[in-house]
């Protein structure tokens, strides 16, 4: 992690009192998460996708078939909003629009490098692993698993973060009365960091 503040965060919102300006642990969040949605062109109506994602720093990496309708859109427009979020607690408290969320959200407006050759697609796809296999006890992808799918480096133009947590005194809108919320916590989502060590050791398929 670098810690280095890039200049495509962008912290002005609407609601400065979520903003989330805090970098090393936005990137520590975007590097722990497993799934991000795609937003892309589409006619009528946009096309949204969930997928499996590795942050770089400066990127998404993710992957899908060449031939399916996300392949197309994006050979069409390169240009993509990704978000990601983590739902943290309910909140309420007696008045009904006092019912809201802790949260963490990441929303990305990115354009795409897309990759298609089978060197290239290979390379991209190893270096996402390295977020879901840092053991490197695979073997390699093969020419044929290549040759179906397609990569995409969506390449930061702009982002914005926000969050919702009480313990650092986002109770209610600036100007409003403290809400006497109660706090019931989600449990514990799927992150990489939740996986026990035994998921990542190198000499599994060895014993």
């Amino acid at each position: 992690m670098t810690g280095t503040i890039p200049s495509y965060l962008d912290c002005s919102m609407r609601r400065m009192d979520l903003a989330w300006t805090d970098w090393a642990a936005i990137e520590a969040f975007l590097r722990d998460e497993l799934i991000c949605r795609v937003a892309v062109h589409d006619t009528p109506y946009p096309y949204v996708t969930a997928q499996s994602f590795t942050f770089t720093g400066d990127a998404f990496l993710i992957h899908s078939s060449r031939f399916g309708k996300l392949a197309a859109a994006i050979r069409a427009n390169p240009r993509v909003t990704i978000e990601v979020d983590r739902p943290i607690a309910l909140l309420k408290a007696p008045k009904g629009q006092n019912t809201s969320l802790e949260y963490y959200s990441v929303i990305a407006r990115c354009e795409v490098l897309l990759r298609d050759t089978t060197d290239e697609v290979r390379a991209h796809q190893y270096q996402a692993l390295d977020k879901f296999r840092p053991e490197k006890d695979y073997t390699p992808i093969e020419d044929g698993a290549a040759s179906q799918i397609v990569a995409y480096r969506c390449e930061i133009r702009e982002m914005s973060a926000k969050k919702r947590i009480l313990a650092d005194g986002q109770y209610s809108p600036p100007g409003q009365p403290k809400a006497p919320y109660l706090r019931y916590p989600f449990d514990a989502g799927a992150t990489l960091s939740g996986l026990p060590v035994e998921a990542f050791d190198p000499h599994r398929f060895g014993r």
